[in-house]
């Protein structure tokens, strides 16, 4: 008697993979079209991600219940999820609606910063509506699949250089797109978690920049501590970087989110070589301690007061803790151009900051400030389709900090942001000779 399995049903997945920049490859920021044929007429469907995450082998899972048409075909692209870990027509939704399976740690961040090989994405169906309880049930087995396939998603394309960098003090790598160039140079920052942090820079090298990933602290012999790291770093970083003979030398992007993004409108304010800066859910000040510059206090920074009712009621969750005021960053000093990324449901940050900082310029230069406003984006705005972290440890500060977001208005956020990103930098660094 014939089973409900692939063989006698034929039921298998289709995909389309996009054309990237550089040639056929399945980068991050690729949309991967999703489809399913050999069903019955208005069959009841479930589609299954799942994604093994960090040393720890985290699994992470990601489902969609969907209704297969009148010739037993389902499209991912065209048809909406009925239920699940999204709903509506998402096509990318089965990717960006990963989350910790049930029975595993819950306030675990996606890693991903490699750039040496893949993220994988098994992704599985099942007759019926299942939810990831049924999925992950407490026996720990499965339900059969009825077609898999395995989605490979790069950060790096293939003919991406990684040079890693220690010149003078300037540490970090250094992703080349193929050929001799010239090309528009970026340098990459995150935030307070220190360390090298790769996989923005790969990405934006293999949409056609040079991109340099600049760690500030917790690396090699960089500081351990982020208050220990002065200006004089970034100035050189900058200096260095703006020279490079596979860079235009008309001027340079920046680019940060956070605690890097700060440093993104220091280097705008005090480095003339920046014309292009992205900062992505940052202060309009210096938060947690002062700027300083070869010793000297270079801007007053703020404090942040770790009250009781920063904390949520079982004392581990940091949200909403807002620093005091201190010295504006005087962005109006440089020439570059801004784009402000705005999370409107950041748990850590004020969405008013860059307002704040807004209002605070010179009526000539606000026309070189745009400031872009997401709904129900939380404070981690990634490339696209990463997977939504609402909380997760920060290692220096030791606390579980709440991020903030919601699942389907985040992902939309990060689409967006990221083609803005890329559009803004592509107009905005020069191609001079």
């Amino acid at each position: 008697m014939c089973d409900r399995d692939k063989q006698c049903r034929n039921i298998h997945f289709v995909t389309r993979m996009p054309q990237s920049c550089l040639e056929v490859v399945a980068l991050y920021d690729d949309k991967v079209d999703i489809a399913l044929s050999g069903f019955s007429s208005h069959e009841k469907v479930t589609v299954h991600g799942q994604s093994v995450n960090g040393e720890k082998k985290i699994l992470f899972g990601s489902c969609g219940q969907y209704i297969a048409d009148e010739n037993g075909f389902v499209d991912v692209t065209k048809q909406p999820s009925h239920g699940g870990t999204y709903t509506g027509v998402e096509p990318m939704g089965i990717v960006w609606s990963l989350q910790p399976a049930p029975g595993q740690p819950q306030q675990t961040r996606m890693a991903i910063n490699f750039t040496n090989r893949p993220g994988l994405i098994t992704l599985n169906t099942y007759a019926g509506h299942l939810d990831l309880t049924d999925i992950y049930g407490e026996s720990g087995i499965q339900p059969s699949s009825l077609a898999s396939i395995e989605i490979e998603r790069w950060f790096r394309h293939e003919d991406v250089t990684r040079i890693e960098i220690e010149e003078g003090n300037v540490r970090g790598a250094l992703f080349l797109p193929p050929g001799d160039g010239p090309f528009q140079g970026v340098i990459d920052m995150f935030g307070s978690s220190g360390g090298l942090i790769e996989y923005r820079a790969a990405l934006l090298a293999s949409r056609g920049f040079a991109a340099l990933s600049l760690p500030y602290f917790k690396y090699k012999d960089l500081p351990a501590n982020l208050l220990d790291q002065g200006f004089e770093y970034f100035e050189e970083a900058v200096n260095w970087f703006s020279k490079h003979p596979k860079i235009y030398q008309g001027g340079i992007g920046v680019i940060g989110v956070s605690k890097g993004a700060e440093y993104v409108l220091c280097m705008s304010a005090y480095c003339p070589q920046v014309t292009a800066a992205v900062s992505i859910n940052g202060l309009f000040n210096m938060c947690i301690g002062d700027l300083k510059y070869k010793g000297e206090v270079l801007l007053k920074g703020s404090e942040i007061d770790l009250r009781d009712e920063y904390f949520t009621d079982d004392g581990l969750i940091l949200t909403d803790a807002y620093p005091t005021r201190g010295d504006l960053i005087p962005i109006w000093k440089g020439k570059a151009k801004h784009l402000m990324l705005v999370s409107m449901d950041d748990g850590q940050v004020n969405p008013e900051s860059y307002q704040v900082l807004y209002d605070a310029c010179p009526e000539e230069k606000k026309k070189d400030i745009e400031i872009v406003r997401y709904p129900g984006a939380g404070h981690l705005l990634e490339p696209p389709y990463n997977a939504l972290c609402r909380a997760s440890v920060n290692r220096v500060f030791g606390v579980v900090m709440y991020w903030g977001g919601r699942p389907k208005e985040h992902a939309h956020a990060q689409e967006d942001s990221w083609q803005k990103t890329l559009e803004f930098l592509r107009e905005n660094i020069p191609k001079t000779l």
